[in-house]
């Protein structure tokens, strides 16, 4: 689970926040195109321009993000993004997001190829020849087994044990050949091992040294630790023996950690960082402006997520929450709130690329008229009055609560708008100890497929109670359940479109709108890929003359 400046920990089948989240595309047919889109201006132009030549080697990258690295150990991540993409730098997996962005297909990595038995619970991985880790040792089939078997024990991976669901053992055919038995048919499996949990350690050094290992950790991604003070950078050099003939370009990355937008904006246009994260949307304006610097866009599920707390009688009243569906004028909120870069969803959820169009699942159109016939109709036609409690430090949410406050005011709903600190806030809702929340800044799933958060809302049994919302639905979970166990794309896509019309139907959540992530860089930085997930591909990323 993603968040801008920390994500969510899970540790058995209950969440702590770690505090941070960040951001996906709905394309019906297609796939998480999250390759980031420049917008227009004679920068972009320039940029493109000196980016069509051949990569050049060199260079030493400074990239200025919102979320802090905490720790380097994968199964234990305490600050979302912060310590997620740094993982993404220095350790690699048997597979990977499509690291172009535009396609939703999972690739090659350590491994480069694999066969899945016709019973779907059997997988074989057979290693690249010659891979190592960046001190030189070979990477083998022990080592991947190893780190696969501590991925699959809820013991060790308690924070992302939801996507280990299924998992049986991992064992070592040969020196190069891998084989992981599962339990039970799971279709997103490839997906839930090409993250960050799954990523292979050296199992010599991590058993020997224990947690002093992630100090100085060795790994097999581009890049390798060089130094790292938390709270305030890390510093990545070059891994000689990385797998990727000629990669990385740069000789090194550093991340400073600001958490002031401005900060960050004013060490791009200084030239004191080449990169930047999370770029206020009031800001896209005159950045674009700026001769110097390229501002894009990239679509990864990032959702603005309305939490109801169905254990509080008007939100359990489907007639209620569909009229603060009706009541949102999210056009109105995009283009004054957002700067026009949002998309007004046709699901509860972020989108993912199995998402039908609007044509086929419609989104909730702006109609105070229906939005009160559908208060009248509900136990609480006089209305009633809640809260609405929102992450403090952000660049938009008092402005949205402001809004929000105004639209259900509107059809008889009297909203007390409650501003706190993000762990406050994130507590709240973990405890479900709210009315109305937006829990975290913003936040994404973790997979290009619909699988994991779908199961958090939908699969009662796994202990996050409707995803903290409280709210259960037998037939959706039977529904969710096939769904995660079906082999067949075809058949996946629509069983998916009918879960997703459900859950627009019941509109268990309320996502407001979904948003584009947004970064800059000067215009000589070139190879920006963000992969489907938003993690940057700094091993592509090169220097123009």
């Amino acid at each position: 689970m993603q968040f801008t400046g920390g994500r969510m920990r899970k540790t058995g089948a209950i969440l702590i926040s770690g505090v941070s989240i960040v951001l996906l595309l709905t394309v019906w047919g297609s796939v998480g195109r999250s390759a980031r889109t420049p917008l227009n201006s004679s920068a972009d132009l320039a940029s493109s321009a000196a980016c069509s030549t051949a990569p050049v080697r060199g260079g030493n990258l400074v990239y200025e993000r919102q979320a802090a690295a905490e720790t380097l150990d994968p199964l234990n991540p305490l600050n979302g993004n912060g310590d997620i993409f740094a993982y993404n730098l220095a350790y690699s997996g048997l597979v990977r997001s499509d690291p172009t962005g535009r396609t939703n297909k999972i690739v090659p990595s350590l491994a480069d190829r694999w066969t899945i038995s016709r019973d779907g619970k059997t997988y074989t991985f057979h290693l690249r020849p010659g891979i190592k880790f960046s001190n030189g040792q070979p990477v083998t089939a022990e080592d991947v087994a190893w780190t696969l078997n501590r991925f699959g024990n809820p013991k060790i991976n308690a924070i992302m044990a939801a996507v280990a669901g299924g998992f049986g053992t991992a064992t070592v055919v040969d020196t190069s050949t891998v084989r992981v038995q599962l339990k039970k048919p799971v279709a997103a499996f490839l997906y839930n091992i090409s993250i960050w949990p799954a990523f292979v350690m050296p199992k010599n050094l991590v058993e020997k040294q224990g947690k002093a290992f992630f100090k100085h950790p060795v790994g097999s991604g581009p890049f390798m630790v060089k130094s790292f003070v938390k709270g305030s950078y890390i510093t990545f050099a070059r891994n000689p023996h990385y797998w990727e003939a000629g990669k990385p370009y740069l000789n090194s990355v550093r991340f400073n950690f600001v958490g002031d937008s401005n900060t960050r904006i004013l060490a791009l246009r200084a030239g004191n960082a080449q990169d930047i994260d999370v770029v206020p949307f009031s800001q896209v304006k005159s950045l674009r402006a700026d001769k110097n610097v390229v501002v894009q866009t990239a679509k990864v599920p990032l959702f603005l997520g309305l939490w109801l707390n169905h254990l509080r009688a008007p939100l359990a009243d489907l007639n209620v929450r569909k009229a603060l569906q009706h009541a949102i004028d999210r056009t109105l909120i995009n283009q004054q709130i957002f700067a026009g870069l949002g998309q007004i969803p046709n699901s509860v959820l972020m989108g993912f690329s199995m998402d039908a169009p609007a044509s086929v699942v419609k989104p909730y159109s702006y109609d105070v008229a229906t939005a009160k016939a559908l208060m009248a109709r509900s136990k609480f036609p006089k209305g009633f009055s809640t809260t609405l409690l929102y992450p403090a430090g952000s660049d938009f949410y008092r402005q949205l609560g402001l809004a929000l406050q105004q639209e259900f005011g509107a059809i008889g709903i009297n909203v007390k708008l409650i501003e706190q600190d993000t762990a406050t806030v994130t507590n709240a809702w973990f405890t479900r100890k709210f009315d109305m929340v937006f829990p975290f800044a913003s936040f994404t799933s973790d997979l290009t497929v619909p699988d994991e958060y779908a199961d958090f809302l939908a699969n009662w049994d796994n202990g996050f109670h409707g995803f903290e919302s409280s709210w259960r639905d037998p037939a959706v979970q039977k529904k969710v359940l096939q769904f995660e166990t079906t082999r067949s794309d075809s058949a996946r896509a629509k069983q998916w479109v009918q879960i997703q019309q459900t859950l627009m139907n019941l509109t268990p959540v309320i996502n407001v709108l979904k948003l584009p992530f947004i970064d800059a860089h000067a215009a000589n930085v070139c190879g920006t890929h963000l992969d489907g997930l938003g993690s940057d591909h700094l091993e592509d990323t090169w220097f123009a003359g």
